[in-house]
């Protein structure tokens, strides 16, 4: 009888220790999900028919809800606003400050952000992966969870977006109620940073006492960059781009993003200047701090003038210049751009 007993005892300990293992991990599962995934379409429809404009109480198929607020979504300068049976979950994030921004990180290739369609809502920039678009919410007074930004068609992958409500001095607002998206959103730190440069000009000639400046585009914008020259009794390069013609010869300008191997590079061929062809350098500063300089012959020198004296607005005047690989490269002039110029005659 007393074995009986314990192989009894034994045999309930081992039926309550298995119960409560399934239930903590039902527990951590419902942690880990925090999601409610799709199951019909709006309407019913054979396929996905929500857009824009479209009231959706449930996901649809392929599609998984998010709840905001979420500890995979960041926001500043706005509140948790609850307790309204309409909103899903009750709850959603709202604001009306003069800035206010709010960011997510999804990975799969579409969004939808949801909450009302309403008169009082604010113009907002989203940025998608570093592309940036202007949209708003604002419009005839909609139901709750209604699709007011969607976005689709991006590739497969991880995706970073970024909503920034700025200069609101009309305390519009921003609210947002939930997210569906047909992947899975993900923390910021689960997306690769990903650093690049480019220039916008890989060649460039230049005379003799002109200069012109490079342009480099950098990912992350914020990210700090080195110039440098290969021969500075050539050419030489400030830190902001602006190459100085020296004397006759070939020198490789080379920006560099600080702290990485990561690097751009302009083939620049300096070269005399052409008595025979050109009389003086024409050096134009515009409103912006941008200087252009041009080798220019006497004739163009006097119809540049002449124009100058004459033309206003938004008038323009060409300059022809050689950049190579390019047989010709035209520039206009806008004269309303222009800040001041000078004459190197020689």
């Amino acid at each position: 009888m007393v074995n009986l007993f314990k192989k009894g005892f034994i045999y309930l300990a081992l039926t309550l220790i298995i119960l409560v293992s399934i239930n903590i991990e039902s527990a951590l599962a419902a942690e880990v999900v925090g999601y409610e995934e799709g199951v019909t379409n709006l309407n019913n429809t054979l396929e996905n028919s929500a857009g824009v404009g479209s009231r959706l109480l449930k996901p649809e198929i392929g599609w998984k809800r998010y709840n905001v607020p979420n500890s995979l979504v960041k926001y500043t300068n706005m509140y948790l606003f609850s307790n309204s049976s309409s909103l899903y979950k009750g709850e959603r994030i709202e604001g009306t400050a003069k800035d206010m921004s709010f960011t997510f990180s999804f990975e799969g290739t579409k969004f939808m952000l949801l909450d009302f369609i309403y008169s009082n809502r604010g113009t907002f920039t989203i940025t998608i992966d570093g592309v940036s678009e202007t949209a708003s919410a604002k419009g005839s007074n909609s139901d709750s969870q209604t699709v007011f930004y969607k976005k689709v068609d991006l590739p497969y992958g991880k995706h970073k977006v970024e909503i920034n409500i700025t200069n609101n001095i009309n305390k519009e607002y921003f609210a947002l109620d939930a997210i569906d998206v047909d992947g899975f959103l993900i923390s910021e730190n689960d997306i690769p940073k990903t650093e690049s440069i480019t220039l916008d000009k890989n060649n460039l000639e230049l005379l003799e006492g002109s200069s012109e400046k490079l342009t480099a585009t950098v990912t992350p914008d914020s990210a700090n960059v080195i110039w440098t020259s290969s021969d500075e009794s050539i050419a030489t390069v400030d830190k902001n781009g602006n190459v100085m013609a020296l004397h006759e010869g070939e020198v490789i300008i080379t920006v560099k993003i600080e702290g990485t191997d990561i690097t751009a590079t302009s083939t620049v061929i300096v070269k005399k200047p052409s008595n025979e062809s050109s009389n003086a350098i024409l050096s134009i500063t515009l409103v912006n701090g941008i200087t252009k300089e041009y080798d220019v012959t006497n004739k163009v020198l006097k119809d540049y003038l002449k124009w100058f004296e004459s033309a206003q607005g938004t008038s323009t005047f060409k300059f022809s210049k050689t950049i190579s690989p390019y047989n010709k490269v035209t520039e206009y002039i806008v004269h309303d751009k222009i800040a001041s110029f000078e004459v190197r005659e020689y």
